[in-house]
């Protein structure tokens, strides 16, 4: 049987032209650079401007978690308790893998993008109150150089300042640790997140 010009298409469609060469796929490609951004991920607590790697990586997770209970979970496929339910061990204790990623996702959206930001507002706020007037005092033996100093208006807005940077720091550091163990508690749950 003599090929007909369909036939001759047909194979050049299917076994010259790349797959990703092909007008579905170029269509489907189109339409995830434009419409359905499937690989660029935008966290919602951050604006568009630069900010510093180590503030955009765990917002990067917790949104790629978020965006997978979001999108991908409800109604999904996959049975995420009962018999056949999703387990793991959390702190010693066993739990649904479901139930772990809304316990961290409300940590997420609860404790660390809203309670504490109040905290270290109320902190700053009153810290301003008390803050001191900076200014530059020149070095001994030298008019090129300057010593930056800080003067209070009086003892007890210096101890109050104190205390409020101090308590600052304190939050910052157990915010800190406590970032990194959820952090680690989300990367066990990559096994889990797909649909």
């Amino acid at each position: 049987m003599k090929d007909t010009w369909i036939d001759k298409i047909k194979y050049a469609y299917w076994h010259m032209l790349p797959y990703d060469w092909r007008p579905g796929q170029i269509w489907y490609r189109l339409k995830c650079l434009t419409w359905n951004r499937y690989t660029t991920v935008k966290p919602r607590y951050l604006g568009h401007t630069w900010c510093d790697r180590t503030e955009l990586m765990p917002h990067m997770m917790f949104e790629i978690l978020c965006q997978f209970v979001e999108r991908e979970c409800s109604p999904g496929w996959v049975e995420w308790y009962g018999e056949c339910g999703h387990k793991i061990t959390v702190d010693g204790e066993e739990k649904y893998v479901m139930d772990e990623m809304k316990d961290l996702i409300a940590w997420w959206h609860q404790v660390w993008n809203k309670e504490v930001g109040e905290v270290e507002d109320i902190l700053w706020a009153e810290a301003h109150k008390h803050s001191p007037t900076s200014y530059f005092e020149p070095l001994e033996g030298s008019d090129e150089f300057f010593e930056w100093k800080q003067r209070f208006a009086s003892d007890g807005d210096k101890e109050i300042w104190k205390r409020c940077m101090n308590a600052l720091n304190h939050l910052e550091r157990i915010m800190a640790v406590t970032l990194e163990e959820r952090l680690h508690r989300l990367i066990k749950l990559i096994p889990y997140m797909w649909t």
